[in-house]
C-alpha cells in the first residue's frame, strides 16, 4: 500500500510508535491506522496476535490481542474475513481508477 507499515513486529506483536505530547489521548486516525496495518497483512504472513502503541515520551507500551482490538472497534467479523473484505474493496477501487 505505498509503503504503509507499522514501526515494528516482534513476537507476533505489531507496534506503532507515537511521540505525542498527550499520550493519554489517541486520535481516531491513529486507531484506524493501526487497524489498517493489521488488515493489510492479507495472507497472515506475520501471524499477528497482538497490536498496540509504544508511547515514546512516556516509555509505555499498550497492547491488545487482535480479537479484543477489533471488538473494541465494533467488529463482529473474524480477522480473515475483514482482511478479505478490505482486499476486495481496495482491488475494486484500483480497477475503477485505471
Amino acid at each position: 500500500m505505498g509503503g504503509a507499515d507499522a514501526d515494528w513486529i516482534a513476537y507476533r506483536t505489531l507496534v506503532d510508535v507515537k511521540a505525542t505530547t498527550s499520550p493519554d489521548k489517541l486520535p481516531g486516525r491513529d486507531i484506524h491506522q493501526l487497524a489498517g496495518y493489521l488488515l493489510l497483512d492479507y495472507d497472515d504472513v506475520y501471524r499477528i496476535e497482538r497490536l498496540g502503541w509504544y508511547q515514546a515520551r512516556t516509555g509505555s507500551l499498550t497492547t491488545w490481542d487482535t480479537a479484543e482490538f477489533l471488538a473494541l472497534l465494533g467488529s463482529r467479523d473474524p480477522l480473515p474475513r475483514l482482511r478479505g473484505r478490505l482486499r476486495a474493496a481496495l482491488a475494486s477501487r484500483t480497477a475503477v481508477l485505471r
